[in-house]
């Protein structure tokens, strides 16, 4: 009886380490917690506008750009200005097409002659090189990420659900594939407290959030829009809580030691 009580109690021990162990690489104890705030298509004035107002928070973000070939100069050389901010400008596809749909039917070197390699042609002709990419409409699997992984240092799909923060998708964990959880108003996971929950968790974690956005407005009307408040409410969490605004590149250096 002695034996199998000690038996169970060496059981007991392993078993806790275990899991002890098998969290700790998700601490990320040498990181300063913080958060990524992205944004998505081409509403470039619109994110000229909340630039303005996010400014007191000394905030950074990164704005995936679609369809660069129809932007105007002055929306270009709005991009210049929010690089020389201290913002990234990333890629997003030349036309927004769907990754998975389209590689199934054409093959990748069709999608990438067609999407990818125009865009970066175009945006380093204009002084806007990037080494990032994020999904349109979070669409990928393996074959659209061994085909970018090729041509991007980082890429950020798209997570969904109002899951607790332990089990969240939308930390970084040292991968070059990200996943963004949506602010906008539409999305049905929409909450301003459980977005600074998950602030809340990756400043006790030592974690980096990431989000993603579409269209900045004062109030919501239609779909893919995030309102100001939300975005004030998570700069203001992160600057009264001395956390950090990082941008998706920082975060292949932060992997890559540099």
């Amino acid at each position: 009886m002695k034996t199998k009580k000690y038996l169970l109690l060496i059981l007991s021990i392993i078993l806790f380490s275990c899991s002890e162990s098998d969290d700790s690489p998700n601490e990320q104890s040498n990181l300063q917690p913080g958060v990524i705030i992205t944004f998505d298509d081409d509403y470039v004035d619109e994110w000229h506008d909340v630039n303005r107002i996010l400014q007191p928070y000394d905030w950074k973000a990164t704005f995936f750009v679609t369809r660069f070939n129809q932007l105007s100069a002055d929306k270009i050389q709005k991009l210049k200005d929010f690089k020389s901010y201290g913002h990234e400008i990333g890629a997003h596809g030349l036309n927004h097409l769907n990754a998975t749909t389209f590689i199934s039917a054409n093959g990748g070197s069709a999608y990438l002659n067609q999407e990818i390699f125009p865009m970066v042609t175009l945006m380093n002709n204009n002084a806007l090189s990037t080494t990032s990419f994020a999904y349109p409409y979070g669409s990928r699997n393996t074959t659209t990420d061994n085909l970018l992984l090729n041509e991007f240092q980082i890429i950020r799909g798209t997570t969904y659900g109002k899951s607790a923060p332990s089990s969240q998708n939308c930390f970084y964990n040292y991968d070059r594939i990200v996943y963004g959880l949506g602010i906008d108003k539409s999305y049905p996971h929409f909450s301003i407290p459980y977005f600074l929950s998950l602030l809340e968790y990756a400043k006790n974690k030592n974690k980096i959030v990431i989000f993603y956005a579409h269209k900045p407005v004062t109030v919501c009307q239609n779909n893919y829009e995030t309102e100001y408040q939300t975005l004030v409410e998570i700069c203001k969490y992160v600057k009264d809580n001395n956390m950090k605004f990082y941008t998706i590149s920082e975060l292949y250096n932060l992997q890559n030691g540099v």
